[in-house]
């Protein structure tokens, strides 16, 4: 199951999560204080260095791991290094406005994206409501943030599309062939770009719905 690393916020650490049991004792050691990590833009932004410092030391950590695991890590630290590593140097001159609107930005994408999923749910239910509520979660993030530090912009797009190029290349055609449209969407760059700039516009629900696949019954952005 390939489950864990579509989410887009934390995708290391929540795939750490999933699949903890399978990972080396090696890799284990040296991605467990990233997973640890409180899973939150406002963690994040508001401690910035240290996250970076983090994977920083995980990164020489899995050196002496071997070739397999440090692929792994890099996988399952992809989000953490493309705010650290890739796009730090664009992100730096906008860190203290995104800390600052983080946090509201993490309570009203949590109410509007989050979805009730009950126990005795199908597993495939379980991944499709999964997915809507992450393809929601993003789009609202980069919204609010965008609105708050509107400067941001073009890097949190950038950002967002980069790591949704990593996680298609990363997925078996296979299995991309079996998954379900709301599951797909989440690994179309395009489909979403198109989801994160229609959203900045003042369009009726019914435009929105029409392009953007959100969890039923929740407010989208900008309506």
């Amino acid at each position: 199951m390939r489950a864990g690393l579509l989410i887009l916020l934390v995708a290391g650490a929540a795939a750490y999560q999933e699949k903890k049991d399978e990972l080396s004792p090696c890799l284990s050691e040296c991605i467990q204080p990233l997973a640890k990590m409180e899973r939150s833009f406002a963690f994040i932004f508001n401690n910035f260095e240290k996250v970076c410092d983090s994977l920083e030391r995980g990164a020489h950590c899995v050196m002496k791991c071997g070739g397999e695991d440090a692929q792994k890590f890099h996988q399952l630290t992809s989000f953490y290094r493309l705010y650290c590593i890739d796009y730090e140097e664009d992100l730096e001159p906008h860190v203290s406005c995104l800390a600052r609107a983080s946090q509201g930005s993490d309570k009203e994408c949590k109410r509007r994206c989050a979805m009730k999923v009950e126990k005795q749910h199908e597993k495939e239910k379980k991944l499709k409501h999964a997915c809507s509520s992450i393809e929601c979660s993003t789009v609202c993030y980069y919204q609010l943030l965008s609105e708050e530090c509107p400067n941001a912009q073009d890097v949190l797009l950038n950002v967002n599309l980069r790591q949704i190029s990593e996680m298609a290349s990363t997925l078996d055609p296979k299995v991309h062939g079996d998954l379900g449209d709301e599951c797909r969407h989440i690994h179309d760059r395009e489909y979403m770009r198109s989801c994160s700039i229609v959203a900045e516009e003042e369009l009726p629900y019914s435009a929105h719905a029409s392009l953007c696949n959100f969890p039923a019954g929740v407010p989208l952005p900008m309506c």
